[in-house]
């Protein structure tokens, strides 16, 4: 069976940071940069306990019925997934085109990499980083930037239309299931902010076969067949701060766009980033989400 490489736009954000990095002293040159694919590793338990669907008829290839409903029951995301992008890795399995392809331990993140980018462009050189007297504190920068991104952008995706959720966002859209007694959305949601849809489309798209178990016998909640293989991707953009090219006069340079890719593999236990919690707070800075 095929997998699927689901993406979900309504995850994808852009920001721009708002602490440049500073030097010691230096040159740089112009220099082409190309986007880059960084990975998280989830389990396909774990997806298919949070994502779910009911529908009282067998005929599940209609998508004009209106009676498919959609649950994404975040009490069962595993508390240690924290989808921070910047803590994706660029040394593993499915990464691809990392500033330094070489790996260095501990240092193959979005965000080292970003910081690498920013010493192609102002050093033409990633090693460029050495010049920076700052890099700790933008190194904590983009991970609360990230952190951001996560709580708002993803987490805040998925709680919007929760099962739990403690109260309806939308009455029109999010209403009860008076069999299971949660909260779901349906067909009437067509915005990519209802994510458990956006996935059952997609499968429905690309590998109808994944609901040919699907009878008049066995109906009520049941998982999304998100398999090891799939991966979900969103897009997230980095932008330097406005100016940054001044410390050392090249020509102002854009962003950095990473595609995020979750990895459904068999069990993603100890496979992903530690964060580095001796990383240096950054309280009195702020960041800006691009529109």
């Amino acid at each position: 069976m095929s997998s699927i490489d689901f993406v979900l736009d309504g995850f994808s954000a852009a920001y721009t940071l708002s602490q440049s990095a500073t030097m010691f002293e230096g040159t740089s040159l112009a220099f082409t940069d190309a986007s880059a694919t960084a990975v998280f590793y989830v389990s396909q338990t774990d997806m298919q306990n949070v994502f779910k669907f009911e529908s009282d008829s067998f005929d599940i290839n209609d998508l004009s019925a209106s009676d498919i409903r959609y649950f994404t029951y975040m009490e069962n995301w595993p508390a240690g997934l924290v989808i921070n992008p910047v803590n994706a890795m660029l040394d593993k399995s499915g990464s691809a085109n990392a500033i330094t392809q070489v790996g260095i331990p501990n240092k193959m993140l979005v965000k080292h990499d970003f910081i690498r980018y920013l010493a192609l462009k102002l050093f033409n050189t990633p090693s460029g980083v050495d010049l920076f007297n700052n890099e700790n504190e933008l190194i904590a920068h983009l991970n609360d930037m990230g952190n951001s991104s996560y709580q708002n952008d993803i987490s805040g995706s998925l709680w919007k239309y929760a099962t739990n959720a403690s109260t309806a966002i939308d009455n029109t859209n999010f209403i009860l299931d008076a069999s299971s007694n949660v909260k779901c959305t349906t067909d009437h949601l067509t915005s990519n902010d209802n994510i458990c849809r956006e996935l059952f489309n997609q499968i429905l798209y690309a590998n109808k076969s994944r609901f040919s178990d699907i009878s008049l016998n066995t109906l009520g909640v049941r998982s999304l067949p998100i398999l090891t293989g799939d991966s979900i991707s969103y897009r997230f953009t980095v932008f330097p701060k406005a100016g940054q090219n001044d410390i050392t006069g090249v020509a102002a340079f854009g962003g950095r766009s990473y595609r995020i890719k979750l990895l459904v593999v068999a069990d993603a236990t100890g496979e992903n980033t530690t964060v580095d919690n001796t990383e240096l707070s950054t309280a009195n800075v702020t960041y800006t989400k691009n529109a």
